[in-house]
């Protein structure tokens, strides 16, 4: 194998053992150091061609797993062979007490209240609405320690993570934010919701649907929106893509979406409105098929509607947008107007009409080629929050 494979490969044996959860643990475990001055992401290190930008990061794990220089030139089987010792290896020092031992958050539950130059610097920061300045503040606080893995920041850091997340300041929450909290916030579910977000919004898809998928729990809303969310990452996924779509892989998307918007009779209009992306796209790309085309999309509304005015598990912004965008998607008349009038009138912060931006767009690119009139409504639906964004 590769370099680049016998890694991959190392990872996922270190995933399947326990030891580390995701892929971006990886740089962490083998001390590799990921802020502002160093290479923040592990596909950074790798290249599609199996080759690796940086020696020194193949020097890490040869020195973290006690690998030879020779273990990346050997034949396959004996490459598995070392990789089998070197996890053994593992698990016996993962027994042993290291720096873990000595976060408290992990032995016992240690709540820290926030004191009043915390509570103000949470204030101001909420205040602020120019990506320039919040990330200048973001500096601030690096200088005053305020960021640091210490459990009298535990509280803030969370309160800050809800805050980065809504102005949309995705890499700093990866790179400043989550490193630095303690385990027993970490796997808090509204801080690995946030983290899994903010993974599909930076496009690893990967690693955002991993966390979705530990979270999902049983027969609630909750539940219904954590597996809608990890079934959407495959759907961003498939917009992301140059390939053609495949018609196998439309329909199975489609019959999750709809297995979920039937599920427990709760028809989530977040489910909703993502199956009628779906569906809409299905039938531009494949109009002769009657597997989409018999599909109606009115009634994924109707079933939706409803739950438009009960849901409270999201954002106020996508329960209106959402509403918009069933009725962009069904053509409805006056709907530019009526998009328009809302970001006047509510001001949503540009961090959410991005995400919205971005779906829109990559949604239009792959229905362009029909020719159908809704590519002209949503060129036009883009252009009006391009222009709401300041986006040239």
């Amino acid at each position: 194998m590769k370099p680049t494979q016998v890694i991959k490969y190392l990872i996922e044996k270190l995933k399947e053992n326990g030891i580390i959860m995701y892929d971006k643990d990886f740089l962490d475990y083998i001390d590799i150091k990921t802020d502002t001055k160093h290479i923040k992401r592990l596909s950074d290190h790798l290249r599609r061609s199996g080759d690796i930008r940086d020696k020194t990061f193949l020097k890490a794990i040869e020195e973290k797993f006690g690998f030879e220089k020779s273990i990346w030139s050997v034949c396959e089987s004996s490459q598995t062979e070392r990789i089998k010792e070197a996890i053994e290896r593992a698990l016996i020092l993962q027994k042993l007490p290291d720096k873990n031992a000595l976060n408290l958050s992990t032995i016992i539950q240690v709540e820290h209240p926030m004191n009043k130059n915390q509570k103000s610097a949470l204030h101001h920061f909420q205040t602020l609405s120019s990506k320039e300045i919040l990330e200048k503040t973001i500096d601030d606080y690096l200088g005053s320690n305020m960021l640091e893995r210490k459990i009298e920041n535990q509280e803030f850091l969370v309160a800050l993570l809800h805050l980065a997340y809504d102005k949309g300041l995705y890499s700093i929450i990866v790179e400043f934010i989550l490193p630095n909290l303690y385990v027993s916030y970490r796997q808090r579910t509204d801080v690995q919701k946030i983290e899994a977000h903010t993974l599909g919004s930076l496009q690893e898809y990967k690693e955002a649907k991993h966390i979705l998928h530990l979270l999902i729990h049983h027969n609630t809303i909750e539940n219904i929106n954590l597996r809608t969310s990890a079934l959407s990452n495959h759907k961003r996924e498939l917009f992301a893509s140059q390939e053609p779509l495949q018609k196998e892989t439309l329909s199975l998307l489609i019959e999750g979406y709809q297995k979920l918007h039937a599920m427990e009779g709760i028809y989530s209009y977040y489910t909703g409105i993502n199956l009628l992306y779906m569906v809409v796209l299905a039938q531009l790309t494949f109009p002769e098929d009657e597997t989409f085309s018999s599909i109606e999309l009115k009634d994924i509304y109707k079933l939706s509607k409803p739950s438009l005015k009960k849901d409270k598990t999201h954002h106020d912004y996508y329960v209106t947008m959402s509403e918009l965008e069933f009725k962009l998607l069904l053509e409805y008349e006056g709907i530019l107007e009526k998009i328009e009038s809302f970001l006047a009138n509510e001001t949503p912060h540009t961090s959410l009409v991005e995400r919205t931006l971005r779906q829109m767009k990559l949604f239009t690119n792959h229905i362009e080629k029909s020719k159908h009139p809704l590519v002209a409504l949503f060129q036009k639906a883009i252009g009006i929050l391009e222009g709401y964004c300041h986006i040239d």
